[in-house]
């Protein structure tokens, strides 16, 4: 169902007008953020020369913290973090620029992937680190981008590894970003069938059912010694 202007509601293809049954004003307000966000993420890669260029180059330069943040969150942003599964993936020109603007920019670098540039930003500081996941968690929807985290045991080894992040904040875009990419992953018959991959899949499967927070140790039983009572 989609609520439209005027009390709209249009049911699976076909519209039916209820003027007088008004749609929830916070349901509006989400569906048309949801849209003009859509429609920024087009607008910044589609431009000529595309604006999302500068987003991309700055949210893996690490000469200016606050700016590579900044980008950093812009860029899961425009990969879709933020948006619901169905509306993750953008237009086929919107996403070719995508994926052509992060191995350009790869390219530039010493990390020469875009595996390597988010290994980078995975070993920086607590703040990197979260925006970090934020643009895993979108761009992980795209195969080429799965691929790439894939090929990368240092970028699984972080976001499966509970004890990587203290604050409540962290771990749970920890786990948010080990959710994707699990889910991703077990979606991907080309990845799920490859017998080079299983001990991947395990461990994210494992890690998903860990859950968020790192379990405290178990403790061994101590013998407890009781002195004889005297009388």
């Amino acid at each position: 169902m989609k609520y439209l202007r005027g009390g709209a509601v249009r049911h699976s293809g076909e519209e039916h007008l209820e003027m007088n049954v008004a749609p929830p004003l916070h349901l509006v307000i989400l569906e048309e953020f949801l849209d003009f966000a859509i429609e920024g993420a087009v607008l910044l890669l589609s431009s000529s020369p595309p604006a999302a260029r500068h987003v991309i180059v700055a949210a893996f330069d690490r000469q200016g913290h606050g700016k590579q943040l900044s980008a950093l969150h812009a860029l899961g942003n425009i990969a879709g973090e933020s948006r619901p599964e169905n509306k993750i993936l953008l237009n086929g020109d919107a996403e070719e620029s995508l994926r052509r603007l992060m191995y350009i920019t790869a390219s530039k670098s010493s990390k020469l992937t875009p595996s390597g540039l988010l290994v980078s930003v995975l070993q920086q500081d607590s703040e990197i680190r979260l925006a970090g996941y934020r643009v895993i968690t979108g761009m992980v929807a795209r195969l080429w981008f799965l691929m790439e985290i894939c090929s990368k045991q240092e970028i699984i080894n972080i976001v499966t590894d509970a004890s990587t992040e203290t604050t409540k904040i962290g771990m749970g875009a920890r786990y948010k970003c080990c959710q994707s990419i699990h889910k991703a992953f077990v979606s991907s018959s080309k990845l799920l069938n490859d017998p080079a991959l299983a001990g991947l899949a395990a461990k994210l499967q494992e890690a998903v059912r860990r859950g968020p927070y790192l379990a405290r140790k178990h403790v061994d039983a101590q013998p407890v010694v009781v002195t004889a009572d005297r009388f």
